[in-house]
């Protein structure tokens, strides 16, 4: 509503239904360019230089469960509905992804949530408590096994790292060992 009016409001403000009835997917339209590309009306060479079509797209999500006619689809010849699921919405959300695809996009800034060194790190923070006695144990069993089951996915995911298998059926390989 900020962008519509021209004014800021508080966090918790609640709108009253009049007010919501009266935004059009135009609005939402140039509300979500200003955010993508910078500018409310971007010219067809402007790129996505702030949003991603899966912010965009998340955006739509939580604006629409405020919208009263949630279940509605937008209605142009009437003007009523929930104006984000107008096609004006879709249209530019499926822009964006075009760009993406073509790598001419934002890069994205989702991370790993943790990596091998901070859970090391977290690991011997635990250990140190002293005065938890039993507990910090179980905290670093607990935090092990967490790190076997989930964070190492995203390690075994990284193809580039792997090798062949060299082994060969040669008895005297075992010997070679010892």
């Amino acid at each position: 509503m900020s962008f519509k009016v021209g004014c800021e409001y508080a966090k918790d403000t609640v709108f009253t239904q009049e007010a919501l009835l009266r935004v059009t997917p135009e609005d939402i339209c140039q509300w979500m360019n200003a955010d993508a590309f910078g500018d409310p009306t971007p010219s067809s060479e402007m790129k996505p230089l702030e949003d991603r079509s899966t912010t965009l797209l998340f955006r739509e999500k939580t604006l629409s469960s405020f919208m009263p006619r949630i279940n509605f689809t937008w209605d142009p010849i009437r003007c009523e509905g929930n104006p984000t699921r107008a096609e004006l919405i879709n249209q530019l959300i499926q822009c964006v992804k075009r760009f993406e695809v073509r790598q001419e996009r934002v890069e994205s800034q989702s991370r790993c949530a943790i990596e091998i060194d901070e859970f090391l790190i977290l690991l011997s923070l635990v250990h140190q408590q002293r005065d938890k006695g039993a507990t910090r144990f179980l905290v670093g069993s607990v935090l092990t096994l967490q790190w076997h089951w989930m964070a190492r996915i995203d390690d075994m995911m990284k193809f580039s790292t792997l090798s062949p298998n060299i082994q060969t059926n040669d008895a005297t390989v075992p010997n070679a060992l010892v």
